[in-house]
Parts: structure tokens; sequence; C-alpha cells
């Protein structure tokens, strides 16, 4: 054996392993991590369906696993590695030939509101909302009022919400600003 090598070894063990996992283990590895994510062990199941991924010759269900994947990156707010899975799947859902058009749109709609809880957690995106796309701070300002975990981010929404007042303003921002800033409420 150490004519092999470590690597050697461990090509070794990697074919012996993969002559001894058939479709029925991929199987019950991807149930098992399903079962992961549902009690919440976001970390499990994400490592459990990477290794599917890995082994995985289904291609409509490796999608859903790196669906899976990318919902476990958010919840645990690893920002980056969801990013990375999100362009995993926007390459996919591109270059899929998907049974019907309306299928392939569905997808990318879903990719674009998974989309948005990355970018308007990922530093990098959240610097270009005041830059370039005002408008997109109604969506924060949404997510930040009704999300209670993210309550805590409202003074500094307040302050993006000043500082871009003279080049958008829309229902939710004015109300946003007349409660916390100008302290007025008006009746109907």
């Amino acid at each position: 054996m150490s004519k092999l090598g470590y690597d050697g070894v461990v090509a070794l063990l990697v074919a012996d392993i993969s002559l001894s996992i058939g479709p029925d283990q991929i199987e019950a590895l991807y149930q098992y991590a399903k079962f992961q994510f549902e009690c919440g062990n976001y970390l499990g199941a994400a490592d459990y369906l990477y290794q599917y991924g890995a082994l995985c010759t289904n291609s409509e269900r490796n999608v859903s696993a790196l669906w899976g994947k990318l919902a476990a990156e958010i919840l645990m707010q690893n920002w980056d590695l969801a990013l990375e899975e999100l362009n995993r799947l926007k390459e996919i859902i591109d270059s899929k030939n998907f049974s019907s058009p309306l299928n392939q749109l569905q997808n990318r709609i879903w990719l674009m509101h998974w989309a948005l809880f990355i970018f308007f957690n990922h530093i990098r995106y959240l610097n270009a909302i005041p830059t370039n796309a005002h408008h997109l701070i109604r969506y924060l300002a949404t997510a930040v009022v009704v999300n209670k975990r993210r309550r805590n981010m409202l003074k500094e929404l307040i302050k993006v919400i000043q500082q871009e007042h003279h080049t958008y303003k829309d229902p939710i921002t004015e109300f946003l600003e007349c409660l916390y800033v100008n302290y007025v409420v008006v009746g109907f």
C-alpha cells in the first residue's frame, strides 16, 4: 500500500464506496437532507444536499436539491454561499430545456424572489440601492417592517429613506418617514 501513496489509497476507497452506493442510497440521502431541512438543521441539510448533488444523475432532482441548498444557505445567512448557489441555478435555468416556456418562466420568477433575500442582505448589493436602484428601497422597507428579525435594521433604513427623500418617494417610504422622522400620521 505504501507504493500507492495517499492519493492512490483515497482513489481505491472512493471506488469501493461508489460500488456500494446505488440509486436507493442516493435517494435516501436526498430524503434525509430534506428531513434535516424540515427539522431546522440547515447546515446538515446543505451539506447532505451538496453530497447528493455530486452523486445524483437525475437532472430534475439535482435542480430540486440546488433549490434546497439555496434555501438552506439563505436561512443560515451565508450570503456568499447563497449567491454562489443562486448563480449556479441561474445558469441551469438559462441553459436547460424545460418542458414548457411557462415552466422556465416560473423558475426565473422564483429565482428573482429568492434573489431578493440575498441582494437585500449582501453588502455589495445593498450599497447599490441608493446609488442606482432607488425603487428597491420600497421592497427593503417592507422587508424590514414585516420581518421581526429585521427590525433592528429600522434605524439604518430610516437614514437611507431620509438620504434618498429628494430622489425617491412612495407611499411606504413616506409613511415610514412620517412615522419615525416627522412623528406625524395623518388620519383619513
